[in-house]
């Protein structure tokens, strides 16, 4: 055999297609059709459609200097009150609680950290205020939906929390 005749060998072998490789991309599509499939849809998505549009003005805020004064300002130009829901929360402390700086705020933390999956339907200020020992966990969420989703409702914590809906008619609620 001469040099010629491996060389047509080889690229004869390159140019079939492996009947191996089909397979595991079909098997894949079919997992994660699978996976969609097994996705639940969140109930806050079938809502109506709603002109505020709450990633955009979470950035503004975030970025905004004046939090407090024209931010404040801001939601209250575009706040859908159709769509959105605004409440006060503030966690009952228990006996040993809300006395030392680092402790309350683990507690705080803890808190949001099992609110991750809700970020898109929601934004939250929520702070640690006071002074030890005498420290509170308190905040205003801002919340997809008239009332409070079950998906708050089945957070671990969400028991140990007060909440009041904010009427922003009310100058003392604002």
């Amino acid at each position: 055999m001469n040099l010629l005749q491996k060389e047509k060998k080889v690229e004869e072998k390159k140019s079939v297609p492996p009947k191996e490789q089909a397979k595991p991309a079909a098997k894949i599509d079919k997992q994660e059709e699978y996976k969609e499939e097994k996705k639940e849809k969140n109930p806050l998505d079938a809502l109506p459609e709603t002109s505020f549009d709450l990633f955009n003005f979470k950035t503004f805020f975030v970025n905004h200097k004046d939090k407090g004064g024209e931010g404040v300002d801001e939601l209250l130009k575009l706040f859908d009150r159709q769509g959105y829901a605004m409440y006060f929360w503030q966690y009952e402390k228990y006996k040993g609680e809300g006395e030392v700086m680092y402790k309350t705020e683990n507690l705080l933390q803890g808190f949001l950290q099992r609110f991750d999956s809700f970020r898109k339907y929601a934004f939250a200020r929520m702070c640690v205020t006071g002074v030890e020992p005498n420290l509170e966990i308190e905040g205003v969420w801002l919340i997809r939906g008239l009332t409070i989703p079950q998906e708050c409702i089945d957070h671990p914590q969400f028991e140990y929390y007060k909440s009041r809906k904010l009427d922003l008619d009310n100058q003392a609620d604002i």
